[in-house]
């Protein structure tokens, strides 16, 4: 403006002409200014017409030109043919089962369907469903690649949830106004968007007063999701990136640890004058400036690890103490509560006397001051037993079923306050106990579920013996339960009735014992084919991983034994030392016998069921493990005592170098712990005496080797390493090699050609 007017002075030295000068100039200016709005608003239209139309090329909303449900797809078909992989893919998936909060007459919950028949999409919805009549209402309209998650049930009327339904497709929170008469629903019902942030939302928990809720965003620990989410659209921009470590982690699962955190942040909620909850305060981050996560990584949760008082005002969580590279190699978890009605809320750690893992906060539903955890002992080793502890206000903690050897699971309060579930596991299933007069040194739990795997119960909201689970078997894949009594339970969803309907399943397995090594009783699964016992059958030889876990009484979608079973082959599973559910000391007994005991018990085993079940051909045999089972896989390759029972092998994700693995593996605990408590510059010769490097000389048998790129627990080094020595050694080998899996091989069309690899290779070598 100042070298304007300097010109007009120039040009028109006169007042009046001077004065019509900046009348011209300030119409100029307006005229520009008008322009331009014109200008961004038809940018904007246009935008935004584009992105309602890539939206909708993108993401379509169900029709019936491009989706069939799963009922409907299997209904339609004519034939029953066996079990396949793609079926079981196809499943749908449910979880979350939620009482209606005031009455318990009517139940909520998740359910995850597929695009049929190609698999091509996904997408999660909410569903109802009235426990007198047995009627479903789809509440959320299905749309591929939107997900409906994490929903709170706050009364008669209201559900709050998360859901990428919004423009952005990122997660944030939404409410679900009910009807008077749900059952009246027809057309779905439409969400309305309370939040706009700028990050994803991951976790979600409200408290019982509908008054707080807290939420996860992932944010750089000194910055605001605004900050955060900044800096993230710079480095999206950045050609060529370069990662820079001063600390552990530096890779964790399946992501490289780049500096954001997922920390907890809570915020006031209110009804406005319409019914719709709104924020009614900043969000406040709760460990902004701390170098951790809460919930910890990757598979920590809200429900699991934070918990609001019975009054809403108190705030408990689980954090990790990994602001060092001593993340690497602790296992150190501790809880934290937070006084909400504080001005600033400060947390205060009400555990971190213990070194070992402290998780899973559980207020009483009655009593404020009341909280219980699950809490280990030992240090270093996550396979340690999870006892119970109760905190009572200020006074230290105690111990409940102080002598029992049970490692607990899942806590869930009565709604009295008088009593707790357990989920746990068991002999190889995962079974439910209830503990009444929590704090009597004389009261033990009662076994409540028993069969199978059960898991995510809720509790009625009048009558405390009456929940909800989840249930699923060898046999049986996941379904929804209601349990009135010891004698009443009854699946209350069918979604994939017709699915299993056109489907042939074995519906019998044996549970077998022999006698093992140190002498000890030994238990496995014996899985028939589904053609019957009558003629010499391949034996699947399965090694589950771990190795402190079980191959259970449970459904997978992963290396589910029922695509075995269709395929013409028996399978056998064994829950060799080391495995969980058989008690702690069972257990413990594999640390620092990598390659002996578990080894002794496979061998006993294998010939154990070869003698139980005749039918077995015991001159066609295939091993296939992974994770710790492909480190055994690679570990009897180098054995032919043991090896050469076997026509073949398929390791997925095994160890090949101990030595090497414990240097690159991102948890350095697992490894040091199951050494005997040793680094491997401490005691190099207990990484060297179990590990399978050493006998490549004796490798003969062929190979087929499993491995995902993104798989930084045990890095595709180690099955590179394999591949390279059996080729060098000449031995048949095949590498399949997944760029974008981690440690398990999730998507689709991945895990379909992976059974279709694994089916051929076993052919080749079986037949």
């Amino acid at each position: 403006m100042e070298f304007l007017s300097q010109r007009c002075s120039s040009c028109h030295p006169s007042k009046s002409k001077l004065k019509r000068c900046g009348v011209l100039i300030g119409l100029l200016v307006l005229n520009l200014i008008a322009i331009c709005l014109v200008s961004y608003l038809i940018a904007y239209v246009w935008v935004r017409g584009i992105r309602r139309n890539n939206v909708a090329q993108t993401t379509k909303i169900w029709n019936s030109s491009d989706y069939q449900s799963n009922s409907e797809y299997y209904q339609n078909l004519k034939e029953i043919s066996n079990f396949h992989q793609i079926d079981n893919l196809r499943l749908d998936r449910l979880r979350s089962p939620r009482f209606h909060p005031i009455n318990g007459e009517s139940v909520m919950y998740i359910r995850k369907q597929y695009h049929m028949p190609d698999l091509k999409g996904s997408t999660t919805t909410l569903h109802w469903i009235d426990l007198k009549t047995n009627q479903t209402i789809q509440l959320t309209r299905p749309i591929w690649g939107i997900h409906d998650q994490q929903f709170f049930w706050l009364d008669a009327k209201t559900i709050l949830f998360l859901s990428n339904r919004g423009s952005s497709r990122s997660s944030q929170l939404f409410q679900l106004n009910l009807p008077e008469d749900i059952s009246t629903v027809k057309n779905y019902l439409e969400p309305i968007q309370i939040t706009d942030y700028p990050l994803h939302m991951g976790d979600l928990l409200i408290n019982r007063q509908a008054t707080r809720l807290a939420f996860s965003c992932e944010v750089y620990p000194n910055s605001t999701m605004r900050e955060t989410s900044y800096y993230q659209s710079i480095k999206q921009e950045e050609k060529n990136p370069v990662y820079k470590f001063d600390k552990l982690f530096v890779r964790h699962w399946d992501e490289y640890r780049l500096g954001l955190r997922r920390h907890p942040f809570l915020v006031s909620i209110q009804r406005n004058s319409s019914g719709i909850f709104e924020l009614q305060s900043k969000p406040q981050d709760v460990l902004f400036g701390i170098d951790s996560d809460a919930p910890t990584k990757p598979f920590g949760s809200a429900r699991a690890q934070w918990s609001f008082s019975a009054s809403g005002n108190s705030f408990a969580y689980t954090r990790q103490h990994d602001e060092t590279s001593a993340v690497a190699w602790s296992t150190n978890l501790d809880i934290y509560t937070v006084d909400l009605t504080a001005k600033n809320y400060v947390s205060v750690c009400v555990t971190c006397d213990n070194f070992a893992a402290d998780a899973d906060p559980r207020y009483s539903p009655v009593d404020e001051h009341v909280l219980v955890y699950r809490s280990q002992s030992v240090p270093g080793y996550e396979s340690d037993q999870h006892k119970i502890k109760l905190i009572n206000g200020s006074n230290p903690p105690i111990i409940l079923l102080k002598n029992w050897d049970r490692s607990i699971n899942s806590i869930t309060w009565s709604k009295d306050g008088q009593s707790l579930f357990f989920e746990l596991g068991e002999h190889a299933r995962h079974v439910v106990y209830k503990l009444t007069n929590i704090t009597s040194p004389t009261s033990m739990p009662i076994r409540l579920l028993s069969s199978g795997s059960s898991n995510d119960i809720q509790i009625h909201p009048i009558d405390d013996n009456i929940f909800l689970y989840a249930h699923r078997s060898i046999t049986k894949p996941l379904n929804l339960y209601l349990h009135t009594s010891s004698l009443s339970m009854r699946s209350i969803t069918d979604h994939n009735t017709n699915l299993l309907s056109k489907v042939r399943l074995t519906t019998a397995v044996d549970l077998f014992s022999f006698i093992g090594a140190r002498n000890e009783t030994i238990y496995g699964w014996h899985v028939p084919p589904i053609n019957g016992t009558n003629k010499k059958t391949p034996l699947v030889f399965y090694i589950h991983g771990g190795p402190q876990i079980s191959s259970y009484d449970t459904w997978s979608y992963n290396w589910n034994f029922q695509s075995y079973s269709a395929q013409g082959y028996a399978v056998i599973a064994i829950n060799f030392h080391g495995s969980d559910s058989y008690g702690q000391n069972f257990t413990n007994s594999i640390t620092g016998e990598y390659g002996t005991l578990p080894y002794e018990d496979l061998k006993l085993g294998l010939t154990a069921a070869l003698k139980s079940f005749s039918y077995l051909d015991s001159d066609r045999v295939v091993a296939i493990g992974g994770s710790y089972g492909g480190y055994m896989i690679n570990w009897i390759a180098g054995h032919p005592e043991m090896s050469r029972r076997f026509r073949t092998f398929i390791s997925q994700a095994g160890v090949f170098d101990l030595r090497h693995l414990a240097y690159t593996t991102d948890e350095l605990w697992f490894a040091e712990h199951d050494s005997g408590g040793f680094t491997p510059f401490d005691n190099l010769d207990k990484y060297e005496r179990d590990n399978p490097i050493k006998h490549v000389l004796n490798w003969t048998q062929p190979m087929l080797i499993i491995h995902g790129a993104r798989d930084f627990r045990i890095p595709d080094t180690q099955s590179i390493g394999t591949f390279v020595a059996l080729q060098r050694r000449e031995v048949p080998s095949r590498l399949l090699y997944f760029p974008s899996e981690g440690h398990a091989v999730v998507n689709p069309f991945n895990s379909l050609f992976l059974h279709k690899e694994v089916f051929s290779w076993i052919k080749q070598w079986t037949t």
